[in-house]
């Protein structure tokens, strides 16, 4: 695919606005920086974006799609909804973790009703309709039926709100919950609600 001069100059406005976020914070990186980062001019970053906070806006929409490939092509190879599971919620929670400082921006955005907000949000309730869709494929397929049909979304918003309460408070606590106690909690609670 060859891209148009107007998406590689996005993309690169995209590329070094998040390195910068990464380093500074929302709050401290300024249209300035993101444009001197770029070789650019102020006046080309408005002609892509209204403000900063579109840019920020655009760089988590590329991070959250980055995440959901990474993690759904790990969780298409698992074979039983329990290794799906499982899977989705380590490498969803690595993945997260090596990204941590754009998720501290997005909790501290989400708190303050900026677009992150919005975006965080789209995100939950794409999360939620894909662990429904896992369950509702093992369901139809007989492996998971410990609920009824109709109850599937309920309980993908329960798995996805206990999950995201560990993300977000390890992300909070610079990552008090490493791999490993991630893994060993993850082993032990999903065999139990899916055995």
């Amino acid at each position: 695919m060859i891209l148009t001069k107007d998406e590689i100059v996005r993309d690169e406005i995209l590329s070094q606005a998040q390195k910068l976020f990464q380093q500074f914070d929302l709050k401290k990186t300024t249209m300035d920086e993101i444009a001197a980062a770029c070789g650019k001019a102020k006046s080309t970053l408005y002609h892509y974006f209204k403000s900063k906070e579109e840019v920020f806006d655009a760089v988590i929409k590329i991070e959250m799609q980055r995440l959901r490939i990474i993690v759904k092509d790990e969780v298409a190879e698992a074979k039983s909804v329990k290794d799906k599971l499982m899977v989705y919620f380590v490498k969803f929670h690595r993945e997260v973790l090596n990204a941590a400082i754009i998720y501290r921006i997005v909790r501290h955005e989400t708190s303050s009703g900026s677009l992150a907000k919005d975006t965080f949000n789209k995100l939950i309730e794409f999360e939620t309709s894909y662990i429904t869709r896992i369950l509702e494929d093992s369901y139809d397929s007989g492996e998971f039926t410990e609920f009824k049909k109709e109850d599937i979304p309920w309980f993908a918003e329960i798995l996805i709100a206990g999950f995201f309460g560990i993300v977000h408070y390890s992300v909070d606590r610079d990552e008090f919950l490493d791999q490993k106690r991630l893994e060993m909690a993850v082993n032990l609670l999903i065999p139990r609600v899916f055995s």
